[in-house]
C-alpha cells in the first residue's frame, strides 16, 4: 500500500475521520459511520487500518510527528526567554488547538490509556525544559528575580496535569483554545493591573504583591496598619 492512490485513500479516510471526531469523540463513531460518511467500503477500511483505535492513533502520532518538533526545537532554543515561551503557545494554538477536539482528547484520555500515557510523558518533559527557561530568564532579567522556578514548574505541572485535562475541560464545556489563551495570558501578563502589577520581594519570602500583603495605591497594607486613635480610645 505504497502506491500514490493507496496514500490517497489512506489520507481521505483521515481526514474524513479527524472532522467526525473533532465533532463526536471518536468512541461513538463506528467503522461503519466512517465508511458510509467516506462513501467506502469496509474491505478498503481494513485495508488501511487494523481498527478504529489504530486510526486513532496515526492522527495523534500524526500531529506529534508534525508540531512535538517545533515545539522543542523552540523550547530549546537560544532566544530571549519572553519570545520561546510567546512561539510556545503560538504553537499549542496553531498547532494542537486546531485540529484536535477536547471531546477526541477526552475519549484517548478514557479509552486508549497507552496512548495517553505518551502524551503525558512528552507534557512532562516539556513542564521540566519551562523550569529550566524560568532560571535562564532570571539570569537574564527578563522573568522576575522574585520567583522561585521549582515551584512555578510545579504549578504549572499541576495547571497541565489538571485543568488542561480532557475530562475537566469538557465537563466546563472549554476548549483547548479557550484552556489556552487564557492561561498564555495569566502565565504571561499576570490579572492584574496598574500599582498591582509591581514586583514585591517580602524579606525571607518570595511572594508577588498582593492587596493584602504591599504596598498598594492607598498607602501602607492593611496586615501593617496600626489602629487609629478613635480606635484605641474604644477598646
Amino acid at each position: 500500500m505504497s502506491g500514490p492512490r493507496d496514500r490517497k485513500t489512506r489520507e481521505k479516510i483521515l481526514s474524513h475521520a479527524r472532522r467526525l471526531f473533532a465533532e463526536r469523540g471518536f468512541h461513538k463513531v463506528t467503522v461503519e459511520e466512517l465508511c458510509t460518511g467516506d462513501g467506502m467500503s469496509k474491505r478498503t477500511f481494513y485495508r488501511h487500518f487494523r481498527d478504529r483505535e489504530a486510526l486513532v492513533e496515526e492522527l495523534v502520532d500524526g500531529l506529534f510527528a508534525q508540531f512535538g518538533p517545533q515545539v522543542l526545537e523552540n523550547l530549546l532554543s537560544k532566544q530571549p526567554v519572553p519570545a520561546i515561551l510567546e512561539r510556545h503557545f503560538e504553537v499549542l494554538a496553531q498547532g494542537l488547538a486546531a485540529n484536535v477536539s477536547t471531546r477526541m482528547m477526552a475519549d484517548v484520555q478514557n479509552f486508549l490509556p497507552g496512548l495517553w500515557d505518551r502524551i503525558e510523558r512528552f507534557r512532562a518533559n516539556v513542564v521540566g525544559i519551562l523550569t529550566d527557561l524560568l532560571r535562564r530568564g532570571q539570569q537574564e532579567g527578563t522573568i522576575r528575580p522574585d520567583i522561585d522556578p521549582e515551584t512555578a514548574g510545579k504549578l504549572i505541572q499541576g495547571v497541565v496535569t489538571h485543568l488542561a485535562n480532557p475530562r475537566f475541560l469538557l465537563a466546563q464545556d472549554l476548549s483547548l483554545g479557550q484552556f489556552l489563551g487564557t492561561f498564555r495570558n495569566v502565565l504571561l501578563r499576570g490579572i492584574l493591573v496598574g500599582p498591582w502589577t509591581a514586583a514585591r520581594t517580602v524579606s525571607g519570602n518570595s511572594a508577588q504583591g498582593s492587596p493584602l500583603g504591599s504596598r498598594g495605591p492607598a498607602g501602607p497594607s492593611l496586615a501593617g496598619k496600626k489602629p487609629s486613635s478613635r480606635a484605641r480610645s474604644k477598646r
